[in-house]
């Protein structure tokens, strides 16, 4: 019988992760992602839509942060999640909850930790391929938590100062800007992620501060030239560097 996962290498201190070969498996928009987030010694994250851990693998070799806790509604990504913290030897340091995003506030605590970083579904429940995978068709589009309450519960948990970080698609910019201001998460560095610079910005990262003054600063990162080669800049967010 085929084994229904495979195990890859994240190129990162030796950290391997188990994933799906048929289900979910995670993006480039996640390793990115995780290159990006900033935190202090003894902070606690907590990853939103964690998915199969790789985001909250990552964030232990990158951050120096003391404890990573990884939610993820669905039951057998979150088991699977658990498997690679065990992978990795992590389980001292990384937490798997199977949880419902909006009940993280009640189970957490409102105010309780300083960063919360999310790579969240994408699309609207209404849009996208009805016949997808069922498992990878919850990862991409918005099911029990859309883009309004994933702020909300970040706003909530999050302690006065602390931090989001998340990407989404340049399309929902206006709508992810507007529900951060309303859970009082100050937009502070929005970053516009170009395929290539010939082409339009499709991706943004946008990091948020709870309670802050407002002064927002625009970034970029390309990631192809017109070649079609890897950008030194992005290659040191990939660790395709030498």
């Amino acid at each position: 019988m085929q084994d229904i996962f495979r195990t890859d290498d994240l190129e990162c201190k030796g950290l391997k992760i188990k994933q799906y070969r048929e289900g979910y498996r995670f993006s480039s928009d996640a390793v990115l992602l995780a290159n990006t987030v900033r935190c202090k010694r003894g902070d606690t994250i907590v990853d939103f839509g964690c998915g199969n851990g790789v985001i909250s693998l990552l964030l232990t070799a990158k951050t120096p942060c003391k404890k990573v806790i990884g939610i993820e509604v669905q039951k057998d990504v979150a088991e699977l999640a658990k498997q690679n913290v065990e992978l990795n030897n992590l389980s001292e340091k990384v937490q798997v909850l199977c949880l419902d995003i909006l009940d993280a506030p009640a189970v957490l605590g409102k105010e309780s930790v300083e960063t919360v970083v999310c790579n969240p579904p994408f699309f609207t429940p209404s849009s996208g391929d009805k016949r997808e995978n069922p498992q990878v068709a919850l990862s991409r589009h918005e099911s029990t938590c859309d883009l309004k309450n994933l702020m909300r519960c970040a706003g909530e948990i999050l302690k006065f100062g602390g931090e989001l970080y998340i990407i989404h698609k340049t399309q929902r910019m206006a709508e992810a800007i507007l529900h951060a201001y309303e859970a009082k998460l100050t937009p502070k560095v929005l970053t516009l992620v170009y395929p290539k610079l010939s082409k339009p910005a499709d991706t943004f990262i946008l990091k948020c501060k709870k309670c802050s003054p407002d002064g927002l600063t625009v970034d970029r990162i390309v990631v192809y030239d017109e070649k079609g080669e890897m950008t030194e800049q992005a290659k040191s967010l990939y660790n395709k560097t030498l």
